[in-house]
């Protein structure tokens, strides 16, 4: 038998090259509270899940991989209004993806932050 030692995901981190402007993103616009800050790193939380570290970098990078040559996000967000939140980072001006309606798994689309790193949506089937 394998001893457990995980309890879980406690947080997670992305790379940006601004951390007032990711504060202000990840706060102002989506809603996180933020629960430490210094010169190098801040980190906020949402109402459920992990806290998100927002790490800050003068490397050209981000949290988003490819598959099959296309961008793939690492971190998804549930709502409970899909179109609402879409329309919302439309007159953000944030690149979005189209929601795809995948029946009982529910509605999912993806979006870019200020700096690159993609993100899924995801609102549960009714």
């Amino acid at each position: 038998m394998i001893q457990q030692f995980i309890e879980g995901i406690e947080y997670t981190e992305i790379p940006v090259s601004d951390l007032d402007q990711a504060i202000d993103w990840y706060c102002n616009k989506l809603g996180a509270k933020l629960g430490f800050r210094n010169d190098e790193l801040a980190y906020v939380d949402f109402t459920i899940g992990p806290s998100l570290f927002l790490v800050k970098t003068n490397d050209q990078t981000t949290s988003t991989f490819l598959v099959n040559g296309k961008d793939h996000y690492t971190i998804g967000f549930r709502v409970k209004d899909i179109e609402g939140f879409y329309n919302y980072l439309l007159e953000l001006g944030t690149e979005v993806g189209k929601i795809m309606d995948e029946g009982n798994i529910g509605k999912f689309f993806t979006f870019y932050d200020p700096f690159r790193n993609m993100f899924d949506v995801h609102q549960p089937a009714q």
